[in-house]
């Protein structure tokens, strides 16, 4: 592998920048003196809720993100806990695209904390690789106060391995030619799409290194798994990956779910936190300029099954309270409340561990759905609670739904 500072790049030049634990490193930057410390983003007052994110601090403990919380807490019971403010990490992943777009006019983002660029043909703009890369880490310290790691190779795959090779805060360039040295040791879980039982498939074959599976007879894999799988992961072990990059990303869904302490069928409990839910996915809607048409309603079974239920509206809508009224008519159909939909048991009422919002579907503001409809977009009172929440916090003003009324007011 190449070291920063080396010569100039011949042919194809990806970068894959990745942000160095985004939430817990926002929450950090945030707040000073949780800087050095176990921050685990999520799970606050819960033992039942997932690790959103972990700082570097707690990560050292085992602690990672899509992690119980329970177990997390076994794992690192100093730690720090915090509900996650989406919508601040969301500014801040704007502010890094901002920096990328600066370097390449050919970004696919593909989370809020990392993309990829085109950077072939820049070295007489920006330098070599590893001076670019470090030119674009440094940019997006100055302007977020945040660390980023950075691959460089000849292509997606190869970069994304590079950028995860020397975290927090590395930058490594794989050169061509390098790439088999560079993939060689790596285990064949590091290649993308080797899933869980498709590890233990290929460990039951003696297969355990990408050196291994690349020394393999292609005609042997496919026997074993198949000429589409094969030849994906073959190809991969050899360093290869022809994809082009897809700058038009954008988030295709927004959600927001809470995990409840204990099982819930109080509907006008979980009517309440619907509100909540709704009021900020619409929140970010507005903030992003997207309306949906789409809304779903997802929960979790006390059996932690998994389950959703969606309605599509007639014309796209930020508007918190169509996002609330469309919601909240799909819980009381599953909830056995209304609809057609049972959701009372012989025991009592539907219990649910975990429920959410979730908004996709996406036209721009602005853009007419269809030849007589225009999107219904916020109302004035839907702005006027936008703009107290940016000057005060989002808990400054939150709506109250009263008793035995489908409508919410606002609330101090």
């Amino acid at each position: 592998m190449a070291l920063p500072g080396s010569s100039d790049f011949p042919g194809r030049l990806v970068f894959h920048v990745d942000m160095d634990a985004f939430y817990a490193s926002v929450e950090q930057l945030e707040n000073p003196p949780l800087r050095g410390k176990p921050v685990i983003v999520g799970g606050v007052d819960s033992m039942r809720g997932v690790v959103s994110s972990a700082s570097y601090e707690a990560r050292a403990f085992g602690v990672h993100s899509a992690m119980p919380v329970a177990q997390a807490r076994k794992r690192c019971p100093h730690g720090i806990y915090v509900a996650g403010r989406h919508a601040l990490y969301g500014d801040y992943s704007r502010r890094v695209m901002d920096v990328l777009s600066d370097f390449s006019p050919v970004l696919e983002q593909v989370s809020v904390d990392e993309a990829f660029l085109d950077m072939t043909g820049t070295a007489k703009l920006f330098g070599p690789p590893g001076v670019s890369g470090r030119s674009i880490k440094d940019a997006i310290r100055a302007r977020t106060g945040l660390t980023a790691s950075l691959g460089a190779a000849e292509n997606k795959f190869l970069a994304k391995l590079a950028s995860d090779a020397q975290k927090p805060d590395g930058l490594v360039v794989v050169l061509p030619g390098e790439a088999q040295a560079f993939l060689d040791p790596m285990p064949v879980d590091r290649l993308w799409g080797v899933g869980k039982k498709t590890v233990q498939e290929l460990h039951q074959v003696g297969l355990y290194s990408i050196a291994q599976l690349r020394a393999q007879p292609l005609e042997s894999l496919v026997s074993h798994f198949g000429e589409s799988f094969a030849g994906h992961v073959h190809a991969l072990a050899q360093g290869r990956d022809d994809r082009e990059l897809a700058p038009d990303w954008e988030e295709k869904s927004i959600s927001h779910e809470c995990t409840f302490e204990r099982d819930s069928g109080d509907a006008e409990f979980l009517s309440a936190v619907l509100l909540d839910l709704s009021e900020r996915v619409a929140r970010r809607a507005r903030k992003d300029g997207r309306a949906g048409r789409t809304v779903t309603f997802v929960w979790r079974n006390p059996d932690f099954t998994r389950q959703s239920h969606a309605r599509s509206l007639p014309v796209g809508s930020d508007s918190s309270q169509a996002i609330y009224e469309a919601a909240l008519g799909l819980f009381r159909e599953v909830a056995g409340l209304g609809g057609d939909a049972p959701g009372r048991t012989r025991k009592g009422p539907r219990m649910f561990r975990l429920i959410g919002v979730r908004l996709f579907n996406f036209v721009q503001e602005g853009q007419q759905t269809s030849l007589f409809e225009q999107p219904k977009l916020a109302s004035g009172l839907d702005r006027a609670m936008d703009a107290v929440r940016d000057r005060f916090g989002e808990n400054a003003i939150r709506r109250a739904r009263l008793a035995g009324q489908d409508d919410g007011t606002p609330s101090p």
